[in-house]
């Protein structure tokens, strides 16, 4: 997820009430029934491969974007989890085989496609299965207490700048409160809903909130690549869905490798 030190004071309402009022649908819905999770899950798919579309190439390639959203779909399958993953291969090679861009915006763009479609695909069939719906809420809890950390104390402190050259306005007081309030935040939710979690999960944690401000920048440095300053403006304040969920795709590999290793 994506913070800004400066930001208009005009953003800064509509920020807080798209959060006030996005977080607690959303977290209801999760301990619901699967099916509303799977629907979200499925929705912000579509949105998010949308999105990167757009911005790397100006315009809404269907063809990929579907290739990659059936590839998603196929995840629900576990057999054919390899099948999923050989036709986005597939179809990333027949777009660079298309010689439509440079070889390395070609790579960028096919890059980023398989990013998504991994990232969602993880999202949507292993993090359900490490914990539940209380999985679920920690890992989006964490990205958001990171999000919202590296907003507060790189607005308030500000200092010397984290990446000047992929995204000017990022700063270390920011990416340290990011850390800061990612775990603490974390551990009072735990503790508020009087969890017990593994020891494993801490060591996904620390790591997760490196990789979380390292999403962020990744999504930084392929506006700055494409030149483009947002993706899109679907959330008040907030941008587009790629800006809200940089931070959720980068830690998902995290949560994809926790259940790997430590089933």
């Amino acid at each position: 997820m994506a913070y800004t030190v400066l930001l208009p004071k005009g953003d800064l309402l509509p920020r807080i009430l798209t959060g006030l009022l996005v977080v607690p649908a959303v977290i209801f819905l999760i301990f619901q029934d699967p099916i509303y999770f799977k629907t979200i899950a499925i929705f912000l798919a579509f949105g998010l491969l949308r999105e990167w579309s757009r911005l790397t190439m100006g315009k809404n390639y269907y063809w990929m974007n579907s290739i990659c959203l059936l590839a998603i779909f196929l995840t629900f399958i576990p057999v054919l989890v390899v099948g999923a993953i050989a036709i986005v291969l597939a179809g990333c090679a027949w777009l660079y085989y298309l010689d439509i861009f440079d070889t390395k915006k070609s790579i960028v763009i096919c890059t980023g496609y398989f990013y998504i479609t991994l990232s969602m695909g993880i999202f949507l069939q292993v993090v359900p299965k490490i914990g539940g719906a209380y999985f679920i809420v920690l890992l989006l809890a964490l990205v958001w207490f990171v999000d919202t950390g590296a907003f507060i104390v790189g607005r308030t402190i500000g200092g010397p700048k984290l990446a000047e050259k992929i995204s000017p306005n990022k700063t270390w007081s920011g990416f340290i409160g990011g850390i800061i309030f990612g775990l603490f935040g974390v551990l009072s939710l735990i503790k508020a809903m009087k969890l017990e979690v593994a020891n494993s999960f801490w060591i996904f944690s620390a790591v997760s909130v490196f990789l979380a401000q390292g999403g962020d920048l990744l999504e930084s440095w392929c506006k700055r690549y494409f030149n483009v300053k947002d993706t899109g403006r679907l959330f008040p304040g907030h941008g587009g869905l790629l800006d809200r969920l940089d931070s959720l795709l980068a830690v998902t590999f995290a949560a994809g490798l926790l259940w790997y290793f430590c089933g």
